[in-house]
């Protein structure tokens, strides 16, 4: 007989709280406790039963927040509540596996011999391409696709050669967390040898109210910025036939 308290671990899409998947909604609406992050609207959060304990646990850019003890007092309430045998929802932004720290989250629970479960979520890249039909793979045109993190580690952007050769293929890439570091990676982009008239779209508000799209090149990114000022949560593709139909 396994144990009687759950932790369901849920990716709750880019937004909208229509594109949460039908496991999903079903366990949001059973939950005694939801711990949700920061860009879960009030919209999904009434989703659920209104007695349930709603905690916020997210991060924004920039907020000053240690995120080792961030993440570490999430799975403190793992246990907390796990404990008090209810039913615990953590609601993650997209999908928990795509840089949502769900790898951490499981491996606490496994650990911890909780009983848990992870249940997908739409990422921004799927929404974005498809509300903003922008094809992220086109037959005939180009065979692969590459999620980056747009982070920088010891002030250099990690695994540049191979974003460099995916970019060469015409495949394209999405730039989750880009528009802090687009210019400077734009450039970088260049210097590797990327065309300047390399397409760029920038998908702001995915799914949410005030979506809305922007176009551009490599050799633009500064000026465009400095223009439009797009707001965030943002997403970025870069790719030969990264074009809205």
């Amino acid at each position: 007989m396994g144990l009687p308290h759950l932790i369901s671990i849920v990716g709750a899409g880019p937004g909208d709280p229509e594109l949460l998947t039908v496991k999903a909604l079903n366990r949001l609406q059973h939950a005694d406790v939801i711990l949700y992050d920061a860009l879960i609207g009030d919209e999904m959060l009434k989703l659920a039963k209104p007695e349930s304990v709603k905690v916020y646990v997210g991060k924004l850019n920039n907020d000053g927040q240690n995120q080792v003890t961030r993440q570490d007092g999430i799975h403190q309430l793992f246990l907390h509540w796990a404990a008090k045998n209810k039913k615990v929802v953590r609601l993650k932004t997209g999908d928990p596996m795509i840089f949502g720290r769900g790898a951490e989250e499981i491996r606490f629970c496994k650990t911890n011999n909780l009983n848990f479960e992870v249940i997908p979520g739409v990422t921004a890249a799927v929404a974005g391409s498809s509300l903003f039909s922008v094809p992220l793979t086109e037959r005939g045109k180009n065979s692969m696709l590459l999620f980056y993190t747009c982070r920088k580690e010891n002030d250099c952007f990690p695994q540049l050669e191979p974003l460099v050769s995916v970019l060469q293929t015409g495949s394209p890439v999405v730039l989750y967390m880009g528009l802090h570091h687009l210019s400077e990676l734009a450039g970088r982009l260049s210097e590797g040898g990327i065309s300047e008239k390399m397409p760029v779209q920038i998908l702001c508000k995915i799914s949410q109210p005030g979506q809305s799209s922007f176009s551009t090149n490599l050799e633009n990114v500064d000026n465009f910025l400095a223009e439009k000022r797009p707001c965030t949560p943002s997403l970025v593709i870069v790719g030969e036939y990264a074009e809205r139909i």
